[in-house]
């Protein structure tokens, strides 16, 4: 019982040692520069394309909004007419 004890610890400071390794090698990749291959005018265009994207993401859900809305809306007139 004392031995596996033992072990235990052992293994539980080896796994957080591991796990202190792991978050200290994510840290620093999250904190490189950018790679030497893109140039400034490739980082505007995907600059550009992101924020178009955006924006059709925003007019699409806009549009979905309206479509359940309206169609609510007929639901709750045709309800209405019924009773």
């Amino acid at each position: 019982m004392m031995r596996r004890d033992k072990e235990n610890r052992e293994l539980r400071r080896r796994n957080r040692e591991r796990m202190k390794e792991t978050r200290r090698r994510m840290t620093e990749c999250r904190h490189t520069e950018l790679p030497p291959t893109l140039s400034v005018e490739k980082l505007e265009e995907i600059k550009k394309q992101t924020q178009e994207k955006e924006q059709a993401d925003q007019n699409h859900a806009f549009r979905i909004k309206l479509i359940v809305g309206l169609v609510m809306l007929v639901l709750l007139l045709l309800c209405g007419f019924l009773l």
